[in-house]
């Protein structure tokens, strides 16, 4: 039976969504129109981002191929966010999702994007070229551990749920999170649709004298902190994160290599952990290892040094420091390493350090130094 693949439009919003639901089960968590209303509604433009396997007209396979942006630094990066991906649970089994996933694979190389994010079972989307890599570190804090350190008293934070028509905080909250050298690429009109997602809740956090002094993006319990920022003043980020465990007890943050908190917390909070950030390929070596070096850079102070990699199936890449000056470009250099992808991935982005996936060469010994690099994608982004 012949099939196509076809853009949605505004007109198929109705049988899409019955189609994704009805592949990841109706019930909650999994109703795409109220677990993503950034990414999931009629509108023309969020309806074209996803691709339909059609059999006999009907809608038989969708992945969604969603245009994010990464900020790091001077450089923006477009990400291809891969979701949604799925097959009508009565037509499984026939190739549709392989077909659906490959085509949209090669329409993002043609779009130009450097690299693309999804979430998933590793080596179900390894076969398109993923690979499980990056950064993202989990810590845990409990009463407990805040008492020790800040003791009995109630710390004096209040949270107010922070609501769509509650402009002049929104903003403020906007203007905390777009202050940030790194950051997920967000918005305005979209910003607070975007903290709704997964079904968390925004609060802003309110100082004695009344000001907002941060902001936290937290899941329906508050027992998982996904985003947590505050302002510069007194930097009171560990004291609205202990305030938040004494409201709400004992929570887990997700944080970025690069937030303020991640030092802080450290110092105080009970279990860490670190985690990949998620399902990564990379179209655009140098672009996207430019962009990570320079940020890192910025994070922490890199040796100088240079080491040539050669990536199968694409080339031969230096990455070098130079008095606090980082950079990447192709060449043609001898590499001190030859890898495929999937090797490159884990040796440069992590989580683990490289040396525990590779006997490194002297010539490549930079590499522990400066890996992994930051590639993290904030859970709010997700999709």
């Amino acid at each position: 039976m012949s099939t196509d693949i076809t853009r949605l439009t505004t007109a198929d919003f109705e049988e899409a969504m019955d189609v994704l639901n009805f592949s990841f089960g109706f019930e909650h968590p999994h109703n795409f129109e109220t677990l993503l209303p950034v990414l999931y509604n009629p509108s023309a433009e969020a309806m074209n981002w996803n691709w339909a396997l059609r059999e006999k007209g009907r809608i038989r396979a969708v992945v969604g191929v969603f245009p994010l942006a990464w900020r790091l630094g001077d450089a923006n990066l477009r990400i291809a966010g891969v979701g949604g991906v799925s097959c009508h649970p009565r037509y499984r089994k026939r190739g549709f999702m392989g077909q659906l996933m490959r085509h949209c694979v090669e329409t993002m190389r043609e779009e130009g994007y450097p690299l693309s994010w999804l979430g998933g079972q590793r080596q179900r989307y390894g076969y398109y070229g993923y690979e499980k890599c990056g950064i993202n570190y989990q810590l845990s804090l409990a009463p407990n551990n805040v008492r020790h350190v800040f003791g009995d008293g109630d710390i004096d934070i209040k949270f107010r749920a922070l609501e769509r028509q509650d402009r002049n905080h929104l903003q403020a909250v906007i203007d905390l999170h777009d202050a940030q050298p790194i950051r997920g690429i967000r918005s305005p009109e979209r910003f607070y649709d975007v903290l709704l997602s997964w079904y968390h809740k925004p609060h802003v956090a309110i100082s004695p004298d009344s000001r907002m002094i941060g902001y936290v993006v937290a899941n329906g319990n508050g027992d998982h902190v996904t985003e947590i920022l505050a302002v510069n003043e007194n930097e009171p980020e560990l004291s609205i994160a202990a305030a938040w465990v004494q409201h709400h007890g004992e929570a887990t943050f997700d944080l970025a290599p690069s937030n303020r908190l991640l030092p802080k917390l450290a110092s105080l909070c009970g279990e860490m952990s670190v985690h990949s950030s998620g399902n990564w390929q990379i179209f655009d070596w140098v672009t996207v290892l430019d962009a990570l070096l320079k940020a890192q850079s910025t994070l922490v102070p890199l040796s100088d040094g240079a080491v040539v990699i050669e990536i199968a199936d694409y080339g031969k890449v230096l990455l070098e420091v130079a008095s606090g000056d980082a950079r990447s470009v192709r060449t043609n250099a001898t590499p001190a390493l030859q890898i495929d992808a999937f090797t490159a991935m884990r040796l440069i982005f992590g989580p683990l350090p490289p040396s525990t996936l590779l006997a490194l060469p002297q010539s490549a010994a930079a590499l522990e130094q400066w890996c992994p690099l930051p590639l993290f994608w904030s859970r709010q982004d997700g999709v």
